[in-house]
């Protein structure tokens, strides 16, 4: 029997990343993290993190197929990160 994969619904506001292309230039939001799915290591990188809002300022592609983002924020910070761990900013 097969089993469809159940979507995730995000607010109107947001676009979740795996759903399309990041590009660089676009308003970002890190999502809420989920501490049970990740290791602590990332966990306590990413938390710092979450519910901000930056701008994709850097694409790298990896040779594993998964790519990375360097999202600014203000004040100069930074932060390297997965497009599963924000969702895009629709609009801004």
């Amino acid at each position: 029997m097969e089993t469809k994969k159940k979507e995730k619904v995000y607010p109107d506001h947001f676009i979740h990343s795996g759903e399309m292309n990041s590009k660089v230039g676009e308003k970002v939001k890190i999502i809420k993290i989920n501490k049970e799915s990740m290791e602590l290591e990332d966990y306590f990188y990413l938390k710092k993190f979450e519910n901000w809002i930056g701008t994709i300022i850097e694409q790298n592609h990896c040779n594993s197929g998964i790519d990375t983002y360097r999202v600014e924020f203000d004040q100069n910070k930074f932060g390297y990160f997965y497009d599963k761990d924000f969702v895009l900013r629709a609009g801004d």
